[in-house]
């Protein structure tokens, strides 16, 4: 049996308690708190770069800092403030190696998922794995990278906070998201040329294969051409042999894609897919049009479905 003098003390302990969520929801927003990289790193990028990576979460999570439990917010943060925070993470995460972009990701959701298991309402997973898969899946995004992205999927397919249809739906992203993988050998197929003769993607010899998925109705596809086409350092490969631009029509209409070839650069191989094997989506996941790939001179995958930007601006630098 309780005493009196127990009673008065839950009674007390529950008075406080209500004052200091009460506090804590009175709190103001504060602002996003950003890693400070350490002076001895400041003038080495990659390992800066790798820090920030590594850290960038840090003191979000740091013991004893008191902020608003209000929940249209995301840990005391406004949400536009913590997309604004998540794409400088994503940047610093584009500059690292792959083991270190995993650790990063692992280390951010692992502490995302403890933290809302233990604070519902800070919204920290849904937060960050929406802005995961709208910054990196989205195909219009300029910071799409499914490489970054299998992490997060590889999660919220085991996650206690899914349901098991989602899981089911990630479970599906994940195996997509895994064809071609960085560092792996692209998968072959099977082209036809206009005057029907075949080759395939592994046939192609060159130092670099730009592998380039695009259709004529596709305004972004054009612009590609146009800047590929006027880059001398892009025509300086291919003259010297050491980069050859293989350019897919995936779809069914010929005679579009006949009557569109004359705008297709000579010096390009351009076919299309005769078999439809690509749309399958059984070797390439192509979300939409125009996608990219830079493969090396073994077929091993440099870039996959990047941003036009980051492969001319790669091999802008490779043509010295």
């Amino acid at each position: 049996m309780m005493t009196k003098k127990s009673l008065i003390s839950l009674f007390l302990a529950s008075v406080l308690a209500l004052t200091a969520c009460k506090e804590s929801a009175d709190l103001p927003a504060r602002p996003f708190p950003t890693p400070q990289v350490p002076a001895m790193l400041g003038s080495n990028l990659q390992q800066a770069f790798q820090y920030i990576s590594l850290h960038f979460w840090d003191k979000l999570y740091a013991p004893g800092v008191e902020y608003s439990r209000d929940s249209s917010l995301v840990m005391g943060v406004t949400p536009d403030d913590f997309e604004e925070a998540f794409a400088t993470y994503l940047t610093a995460l584009d500059n690292v190696t792959l083991p270190v972009m995993n650790d990063a990701q692992d280390t951010m959701l692992v502490r995302a998922a403890r933290h809302q298991l233990s604070h519902p309402e800070s919204n920290i997973w849904k937060t960050i794995t929406d802005l995961s898969e709208k910054y990196l899946y989205d195909p219009n995004s300029p910071y799409r990278n499914e490489e970054m992205f299998l992490p997060v999927l590889a999660h919220l397919k085991e996650s206690p906070f899914t349901t098991d249809e989602e899981k089911i739906h990630y479970g599906h992203l994940h195996r997509l998201c895994s064809y071609n993988r960085i560092g792996t050998t692209a998968a072959d197929f099977k082209y036809t040329l206009k005057n029907g003769r075949t080759g395939t993607l592994h046939q192609v010899k060159a130092e670099y294969l730009l592998l380039f998925f695009s259709n004529p109705e596709c305004q972004n596809c054009q612009e590609i051409i146009d800047a590929l086409a006027n880059l001398p350092e892009i025509t300086q490969l291919i003259d010297q042999k050491r980069l050859v631009v293989l350019n897919i029509y995936p779809d069914a209409d010929l005679s579009e894609w006949y009557g569109y070839l004359p705008n297709y650069p000579e010096n390009w191989i351009n076919g299309y897919d005769q078999d439809l094997i690509l749309n399958m989506q059984t070797i390439y996941n192509i979300r939409a049009i125009p996608s990219l790939y830079l493969l090396d001179n073994e077929k091993r995958v440099i870039f996959k479905d990047a941003p036009p930007e980051k492969i001319i601006s790669w091999l802008t630098r490779a043509a010295g």
